[in-house]
């Protein structure tokens, strides 16, 4: 089982960080990217990797300043008046959204170097530029599945982690 799980951890090393998206609470940082087609015929645009994030993350970055799980919950910063209606729901919307957004956008080459799986299924992965995202799974918050890592390229790979243990 450990084996499994490092194998699909050591998937990761060398993919950027491609970009990100969110689905309510759900954060999805993709790495690599690959293009994927539902059975509707729509092409999405995906990374090769994606790691699915239903519990407390952070990203630290070399200078100090982080992104949180909880600027989900803040509202993006526009010019002029804001949004009269504002969603946090709402893909793009928030805070981390537009931080996250930001991050890949202005960092092309962030490569995933080593990944670490700490207790209570806590994850670290370290980036080449000093980056750090911390998965961050709070045993006080059960969940079915903490974090799912799965690929877009067909080859079967899904690993995760939840309140019951390992999901392989």
């Amino acid at each position: 089982m450990a084996q499994t799980l490092q194998q699909a951890f050591d998937r990761l090393i060398g993919l950027p960080l491609y970009k990100t998206t969110r689905s309510e609470a759900v954060q999805y940082f993709h790495f690599g990217n690959t293009y994927y087609t539902t059975p509707q015929g729509l092409v999405l645009d995906v990374g090769e990797i994606t790691l699915a994030v239903n519990c407390p993350w952070q990203v630290q970055l070399p200078d100090g300043q982080s992104i949180k799980h909880s600027e989900v919950y803040i509202r993006k910063r526009e010019a002029g008046l804001p949004t009269p209606v504002w969603d946090w729901k709402k893909p793009g919307s928030s805070l981390s959204d537009q931080r996250l957004m930001q991050l890949t956008n202005d960092n092309p080459n962030l490569v995933v170097e080593r990944i670490e799986q700490q207790q209570d299924y806590t994850l670290m992965l370290y980036f080449s530029d000093g980056t750090l995202l911390s998965v961050l799974p709070d045993p006080e918050t059960p969940a079915d599945e903490y974090w799912q890592l799965f690929s877009n390229t067909g080859d079967g790979l899904t690993v995760g982690a939840g309140a019951n243990g390992l999901i392989l």
